[in-house]
Parts: C-alpha cells; sequence; structure tokens
C-alpha cells in the first residue's frame, strides 16, 4: 500500500514539474512574439522615416534648382499660406500648387512646401526668429517640406534659401511703350521712361 502511495505522488510530481514547464514555455513564447512584432514594428517605422526624410530632401534640391534658374519662381509665389510641390515639365523643374500624394511601397506620402519672408537684424544681419517687415531681406527665403503619412510622425525640414545669381539688363534707350513701373525682361532695351529730373547731359546720369 505504501509503495502504491508513493508511486501516486511521485507521478503527481512529474505532472506538477510537466505543467510548470508548459507554463514557462508559454510565457517565453510569449514575450519572444512580443519582441519580435516590436521589432519588426520599429524597423517598419524606421524604413518609412527614411522613405519620408528622403522625399523632403528630394523637394528642397528641387526648390534649390528652381530658385537658382530664377529667384522669382519662388519669390512671386504666395508665403506662409501657400502649398506647392515640385514637378518636371518640358525637362525642368517647377512649383505646382496643391499638396502631392507620392505612393512608395504600397504607403501613400502627402508632401508640399511652404514659403516664408525672411527679415534681418539691421545691425548684425541676422534672420531673426520672427518675421518683422521692416527689416525684409528680398533675397532670403524660407523653404519648409512637410511629409506626412498614415501611422507615422509628419517630417519637416526647412533650409534658408538665398538670391546669390543675378542678371544685368543693358538700357540703350529711355523710350518706352509703358511708362511708369512696368517690369521688363532684360531682353528688352528699355524699361521706363525718361524722367525730367533726370540729367544725362555730358554722358553723366545724376538721379535727383
Amino acid at each position: 500500500m505504501r509503495s502504491k502511495n508513493i508511486k501516486l505522488y511521485n507521478n503527481g510530481s512529474l505532472l506538477f514539474e510537466l505543467l510548470i514547464v508548459i507554463s514557462l514555455l508559454a510565457v517565453v513564447l510569449s514575450v519572444g512574439s512580443n519582441a519580435v512584432f516590436l521589432s519588426m514594428r520599429s524597423s517598419k517605422i524606421s524604413a518609412e522615416r527614411d522613405v519620408a526624410s528622403n522625399l523632403a530632401s528630394e523637394s528642397l534640391e528641387s526648390v534649390r534648382s528652381i530658385s537658382e534658374e530664377d529667384w522669382q519662381n519662388i519669390y512671386s509665389l504666395t508665403k506662409g499660406t501657400g502649398h506647392y510641390y515640385p514637378t518636371s515639365s518640358s525637362s525642368r523643374w517647377i512649383l505646382s500648387s496643391g499638396d502631392e500624394n507620392i505612393t512608395l511601397n504600397n504607403i501613400v506620402y502627402t508632401r508640399y512646401i511652404t514659403i516664408d519672408n525672411v527679415s534681418r537684424d539691421t545691425t548684425t544681419r541676422n534672420i531673426e526668429g520672427t518675421y518683422i517687415s521692416a527689416d525684409d531681406d528680398p533675397s532670403t527665403q524660407k523653404i519648409t517640406v512637410n511629409v506626412s503619412w498614415t501611422g507615422g510622425s509628419p517630417i519637416t525640414i526647412s533650409e534658408y534659401f538665398f538670391r546669390w545669381r543675378n542678371k544685368k539688363c543693358a538700357q540703350t534707350t529711355w523710350t518706352t511703350a509703358d511708362p511708369g513701373s512696368t517690369v521688363h525682361n532684360c531682353t528688352d532695351a528699355s524699361y521706363d521712361s525718361k524722367d525730367t529730373a533726370i540729367d544725362i547731359t555730358g554722358g553723366t546720369l545724376k538721379l535727383q
């Protein structure tokens, strides 16, 4: 009888130990699967942010090309609230109004840029943190690119662009069909009518 009780006790102990092992395995597998899931999700988020960052950098480079072709391409646009995106037209970059949707790896990224005027401190000539119209610098513009997508935190990067390439316009006469403040292209020979206060006798030009 004693031998039978010992045998039953041993069987019960083995069953209890087996249950403990199974429970531990379940915990380990659960923790392991969660770790794998989190790792895969982290890699996915990182990959999406890399794509968004590349799209933002691509926009900045496109706008740089657009501004170097003609400063007015960006300076004449609506500041602050206007949304634009770079697109190719006739083998050159231009800015179109609105937001651009780009699908990569089955994810839709929305991209747009905004343009802001810039002012500079009249003493230091440093860019002011808050724009002051009285200190406006027409040769500097702030370009901001925003890229967003579902399930991710938007990417926003900004850069200051400077006008450093200017055109020289030769004026050969004061006669024009459009007197006043009309703006002409450099291919024109004249840009405004002669004012009576301007003395050009003796080959000199004197502004009064």
